[in-house]
């Protein structure tokens, strides 16, 4: 049996298309034993009503209902814990990553593959969303030394094993597309055209921002070596700087460089600012690390259920 996990955050209107969808492919096109694990992450329209007519599309059904918004990576961890299929699909509400390519997953995973992952060949988003969200992947892939593949996101397929270890995994600092990476299982790409979405996207720029950081400090800890390198340029420079105004000095008194003039209020306030600067910058980099081992020690839960509910 295949789990497909969608997490569902106010997609009261996108649900039955997505039904009509997977039904097409999973029961008609290329039927499979499947089960639809739909995760309510807190939702404030009638997206609960909604999923609860809909999901009889799939031929066994669970519905978790969170008791309020956890975020998207803690919904599918949700579904990951529900999930009872010998392999599970993440796939998000929107459609913008197709159904239909979950047929050819499943034949990379018969070829040897625990992991499948979707890999983007073009992007939907256009403009300054585009531009941040490519960066992004350019410098994650960068700093983690390609721990997940380029243009990639939570859309694919793992086997049972594969599961089980991510499972295991007790960290609360989720990013399951770069953690189902690191296992180090073998893998394969699959390139797809992404849609549009149907409506604006529901995640805001501070939140994109968020998750790009997250998923940052969890896989790397270059920006901590990054304070060490950045420390090292300034002494440099500031010794290197101080010497030469010793020098001058010093050849003043023999006549040499008279015309020169060293302000030393000036020095003095560019110098101050310009290291305050990089001090508070490297101690708000070093708390950002700490608030992760903070949040880690206190082992809250990743979400909290209020309803739990599947086919008879």
């Amino acid at each position: 049996m295949v789990s497909i996990v969608t997490p569902l955050f106010n997609e009261e209107a996108g649900i039955p298309r997505l039904a009509l969808a997977l039904g097409k492919v999973l029961n008609r096109e290329c039927p499979l034993d499947w089960e639809w694990v739909a995760v309510d992450d807190g939702s404030q329209d009638m997206t609960f009503a909604t999923i609860q007519k809909e999901i009889t599309t799939a031929p066994s059904w669970q519905i978790v209902r969170l008791s309020r918004n956890f975020g998207q990576q803690a919904a599918y961890r949700a579904g990951l814990e529900a999930a009872r299929g010998e392999a599970v699909v993440f796939l998000d509400a929107d459609l913008q990553d197709p159904p239909e390519l979950i047929p050819q997953m499943l034949a990379l995973l018969k070829k040897g593959n625990l992991l499948v992952v979707g890999q983007r060949i073009s992007r939907a988003e256009k403009g300054l969303r585009g531009f941040l969200m490519g960066a992004f992947h350019e410098i994650f892939h960068f700093l983690t030394k390609g721990v997940m593949p380029k243009n990639s996101g939570t859309f694919g397929l793992m086997d049972r094993r594969l599961v089980d270890e991510l499972k295991a995994m007790p960290e609360r600092g989720l990013f399951l597309p770069a953690m189902r990476g690191w296992l180090g299982f073998p893998s394969a790409n699959l390139p797809y055209e992404r849609a549009a979405r149907p409506d604006a996207p529901k995640q805001s720029y501070g939140k994109l921002f968020s998750y790009a950081w997250e998923g940052i400090t969890s896989f790397s800890a270059v920006p901590l070596q990054l304070i060490s390198l950045v420390g090292f340029v300034v002494s440099f420079l500031g010794f290197g700087y101080a010497a030469t105004l010793l020098g001058i000095r010093f050849l003043q008194l023999f006549g040499y460089f008279s015309n020169i003039q060293v302000m030393g209020f000036t020095t003095l306030s560019v110098a101050i600012f310009c290291l305050g600067g990089i001090q508070l910058l490297s101690l708000g980099l070093v708390g950002s690390y700490l608030s992760k081992v903070f949040q880690e020690v206190k082992h809250r839960p990743h979400f909290i259920t209020s309803e739990h509910l599947h086919e008879p």
